[in-house]
């Protein structure tokens, strides 16, 4: 057997149901997908975390394929067990002609039953399968057979009982034991239990992975320890514009509240804004800078703090496209401790480049380049031939905290997509 597959196209509309077909989707940190079609894309620009919906549709169809073959067998060695049952009872058929019958009628709907659950696993469902995509394989597949485990079991348990009704006048008969073993098999949970109690250990070692990589927590979309305003202008923030009421709360909303920058913008230094975050360590930093997903949070972020600043980065430059916020931005003190974390934090995560168009923009425009952010551009080890160009041993204060720069990994490395040295 095969898949079926719908023949319409995905069949979920965009977030403001326009007529177009959804072309791009984002998974939000709740895990909450949004879609973008045509008309969407002429008046938002596309998020760095986007996903093509003829991309989303393969990784859709692979999972579901995987989980097509798992539910296949698992039906299959249902499908023959209850065979087997309906040959044990059919030797029995002398003895208990009525009861039996009974019993083969039984079997023959439960049989049905679970061909009917197995060909309807054929069926393929976006809205449910969207669910999914952020899960990687291992989760997935053992997500599935916990999900087929329980609703054979149901199914199987629904029968069980039937049968033994039918059954338990003739139970002493020798003949009939066969057959208890076989019904009470079809409703053994101990692959079941063994499939949960994996899931448990998937969880609490995932826990154990977040508890000594924390920051990658926030970086994987899991935004719960962020304010919820803050979340919300994650997802939407490019949907904002210029002289509205949106981008004004926008504004607001990330001038009033510091938390989120030592959450979205991991460096190695302990915040000042948020103590219940975590400083970056140098073994995360090496998970951090290899994983795709990650580096496209971190730019969102990146995108979104610029967004605050009244900025934006078009192809390599950045450009101001609101005066009023730009002003108002660089005369906030505390603005200034912001960008220096935001430029610490891209340039130790394999975002370097990201970070000088930044510090690019402070000289440009005059805004505390001398006093501070000189210490951020372009180094001597970078290939900067410039005579007054810095080292980074004259800067390493700014990278790292005071009790990580004896360090043996603390070195010019942090600034380049290497793994640092353990």
């Amino acid at each position: 057997m095969s898949l079926i597959l719908p023949e319409q196209d995905i069949g979920i509309p965009c977030q403001f149901n326009h007529q177009n077909p959804p072309e791009f989707m984002v998974l939000s940190g709740n895990k909450i997908a949004i879609f973008y079609c045509k008309e969407c894309l002429t008046k938002q620009t596309l998020p760095n975390n986007a996903i093509s919906i003829s991309k989303a549709k393969y990784v859709m169809k692979q999972k579901k394929l995987s989980s097509f073959k798992i539910a296949s067998h698992l039906y299959e060695n249902q499908i023959q067990q209850i065979e087997k049952l309906a040959k044990e009872l059919n030797q029995l058929k002398t003895y208990l002609f009525q009861q039996i019958d009974q019993s083969i009628q039984t079997i023959n709907l439960w049989i049905q039953q679970l061909e009917l659950e197995q060909s309807n696993e054929k069926l393929f469902d976006y809205k449910t399968l969207v669910q999914l995509l952020h899960q990687n394989n291992e989760e997935c597949e053992l997500q599935e057979l916990i999900r087929l485990e329980q609703k054979i079991f149901d199914c199987n348990y629904t029968f069980h009982k039937k049968i033994t009704l039918h059954l338990k006048d003739f139970s002493n008969l020798d003949q009939f034991q066969q057959c208890q073993q076989i019904l009470n098999q079809c409703i053994d949970v101990s692959e079941l239990n063994k499939h949960i109690t994996k899931q448990k250990e998937f969880e609490f070692n995932l826990t154990k992975v977040y508890q000594n990589f924390p920051n990658t927590r926030i970086l994987l979309g899991n935004f719960d320890q962020i304010d919820y305003n803050i979340q919300n202008h994650l997802q939407n923030w490019r949907n904002y514009h210029l002289n509205t009421e949106e981008i004004a709360y926008f504004y607001q909303d990330m001038s009033k509240n510091h938390n989120f920058l030592s959450l979205l913008f991991p460096n190695f230094f302990s915040s000042q804004y948020f103590i219940q975050s975590a400083r970056l360590n140098p073994l995360e930093r090496n998970e951090i800078i290899k994983n795709e997903k990650m580096k496209k949070q971190l730019i969102e972020n990146c995108q979104m703090y610029l967004c605050y600043q009244g900025v934006q980065l078009a192809e390599n430059k950045i450009i101001i496209q609101d005066i009023k916020q730009f002003n108002k931005y660089r005369n906030d003190q505390k603005n200034k401790q912001g960008l220096q974390r935001v430029i610490s934090s891209l340039s130790v995560l394999n975002q370097r480049k990201n970070a000088l168009l930044i510090i690019a923009f402070t000289k440009e425009n005059d805004f505390y380049y001398q006093d501070t952010f000189i210490n951020y551009d372009l180094l001597q080890e970078e290939g900067n031939k410039d005579e007054n160009a810095l080292k980074f041993q004259d800067v390493k204060q700014y990278y790292l905290q005071q009790d990580l720069m004896e360090e043996q990994w603390a070195t010019f490395k942090i600034l380049t997509n290497q793994n640092l040295d353990l």
